[in-house]
């Protein structure tokens, strides 16, 4: 375009232009779609509360304090029960996660396994 053409020039720089507030507004669009996704999905967050012994629960499973002593028992036992037969990291996560919860146990039990 250039000089000579001004009016396709102007055109031409105004499709662009639109071209772009159409990616926005499908990028507002997906991020409104998300957060109704989070709202949506709210309830569904982890539940924690204290019962009357003032015992922490995760819903139905026991809340492990951040203790190391404590985590590695809980670990150890698992690991090593007769019952158990040094299970995988998966199935100890499995069958620990029954029972308790503490923040990065899939985690903890992947490593303590390898």
């Amino acid at each position: 375009p250039g000089k000579a053409n001004v009016v396709a020039d102007a055109l031409s720089r105004k499709s662009g232009m639109i071209a772009g507030i159409k990616v926005e507004e499908e990028i507002i669009h997906d991020l409104e779609r998300e957060i109704w996704t989070i709202v949506e999905n709210l309830d569904k967050q982890v539940e924690f509360h204290l019962d009357n012994d003032n015992v922490l629960w995760q819903n139905t499973r026991l809340v492990v304090p951040n203790d190391v002593s404590l985590r590695e028992a809980l670990l150890t036992e698992a690991h090593s029960s007769p019952f158990s037969v040094h299970p995988s990291s998966t199935k100890m996560y499995h069958d620990l996660k029954q029972h308790f919860w503490w923040s990065g146990m899939k985690r903890d039990v992947a490593m303590f396994v390898a």
